[in-house]
């Protein structure tokens, strides 16, 4: 819902899309965390939507809060609605195993990118942290990443990704 003096969100979220045909990728222009696109709600909570959640429900229909909406094309910035699907956290899990972007072995024990189980790499960390150094909700980061409010928290504080384990690019 707009605020008062707010356009509503299908207003605000058009110019942001570089549309093209059904079978391209539907660029998302404006601001992006950890590369979807992102859009105000438009409330006074101010609380962020996911682009890609939003054009769904715009062109589609009605998601659900657990409902998880996935990319077919694997361009995280795509708000084309004939790209995605919904899906539950399983499917995500199942589809991100597909797409080579989960590790095989449960047993590995290393740090940072080394760590093949790891679903952040060293971009992702500083970008956590200047989202949280924003007011951005660790709760809020967590849902965007797919990951524990924990594992956030453990980012803040420096129990997981120190500064002094982040390998060399």
């Amino acid at each position: 819902m707009a605020g008062p003096n707010r356009k509503p969100l299908a207003d605000r979220f058009w110019p942001k899309v570089s549309r093209r045909s059904d079978v391209e990728c539907w660029e998302w222009t404006a601001a992006k965390c950890f590369g979807y696109g992102v859009i105000g709600s438009g409330g006074h909570d101010g609380r962020m939507l996911r682009a890609h959640r939003v054009a769904w429900e715009l062109l589609v229909g009605r998601l659900d809060d657990d409902d998880c909406v996935l990319h077919r094309c694997d361009n995280r910035g795509c708000v084309n609605p004939k790209h995605l699907f919904v899906g539950d956290r399983a499917d995500n899990n199942a589809d991100c195993r597909s797409k080579g972007r989960a590790a095989a072995s449960a047993s590995t024990r290393h740090v940072g990118r080394a760590n093949g189980r790891a679903i952040l790499v060293e971009g992702d960390i500083s970008e956590i942290r200047a989202q949280l150094a924003a007011g951005v909700s660790g709760a809020e980061i967590a849902r965007a990443l797919g990951v524990s409010k924990e594992t956030i928290y453990a980012i803040k504080s420096g129990r997981n990704w120190h500064p002094t384990v982040l390998l060399p690019a």
